[in-house]
């Protein structure tokens, strides 16, 4: 991930698709007045984005992210090892947990202490890997539970969070993704442990078209809903009191 994050064409174009969705949903504040989370903040390459919107806190559970989080970016950023549901030091104007909750087996639950962690009027930006019949090794190498629909993602949406927006996206690369996903499966499968995540370095020119390809959602993403994707986005307020 610390190699990846930068340069990895998923990573940079996502990260574009992320803050243009923040800019359209975050609370009118000023930026002095704002709190900010990465919940799963890896080795932290979200949190410069997540800067320009207020004062961020990264969370992470990991011990060995932190410590190349920290060779990375020193003491720039505030960080603290975590795991849901432990409470943050909130509450937070914007909370952002990126392909996190399908890391967690209480997913439900996830969401109803999300909720808790939010200021009135604060926005939790949340994305997931999208479609169970993509599962490949993949998600098996990450640790992941499950992949999600959007249906099946709204309905863990406690009655305390309004839902403002929900969509599909990665998807201009859908086809071939899926394609490749399924064909995978076609093949023998490694032993147990084995498993390679596909989340690396991706050789020139792919990365760079990949990710030019990628990051022309970010124009699309935050107002439209798309209807196939490689992962769904879901953005949800505390309502004001």
């Amino acid at each position: 991930m610390a190699a990846a994050q930068d340069t990895n064409w998923w990573w940079r174009a996502r990260r574009e698709i992320l803050a243009e969705t923040i800019k359209r949903y975050a609370p009118t504040l000023p930026r002095a007045d704002m709190r900010v989370a990465e919940v799963g903040c890896g080795t932290g390459g979200n949190l410069p984005m997540l800067a320009q919107f207020g004062e961020v806190l990264g969370a992470e559970h990991e011990p060995e992210a932190l410590v190349q989080l920290r060779q990375q970016y020193g003491d720039t950023y505030r960080v603290m090892q975590h795991s849901v549901p432990a409470p943050l030091p909130g509450p937070f104007s914007i909370l952002g947990m990126f392909d996190v909750l399908e890391h967690i087996e209480d997913d439900a639950g996830a969401m109803e202490w999300v909720s808790r962690q939010l200021a009135p009027g604060g926005i939790a930006v949340i994305t997931v890997p999208a479609f169970p019949f993509l599962w490949s090794e993949h998600d098996e190498a990450v640790h992941h539970f499950r992949r999600y629909t959007t249906d099946a993602l709204l309905r863990l949406v406690p009655p305390s969070l309004e839902i403002l927006h929900t969509t599909y996206f990665n998807s201009l690369l859908f086809a071939p993704i899926a394609a490749v996903r399924v064909a995978m499966k076609l093949l023998p499968k490694r032993p147990a442990g084995q498993a390679q995540t596909h989340g690396t370095q991706t050789p020139e020119p792919f990365n760079s078209l990949f990710y030019q390809l990628f990051r022309l959602e970010r124009h699309l993403v935050p107002a439209h809903r798309c209807p196939v994707g490689v992962s769904v986005l879901c953005v949800l307020r505390r309502p004001s009191d």
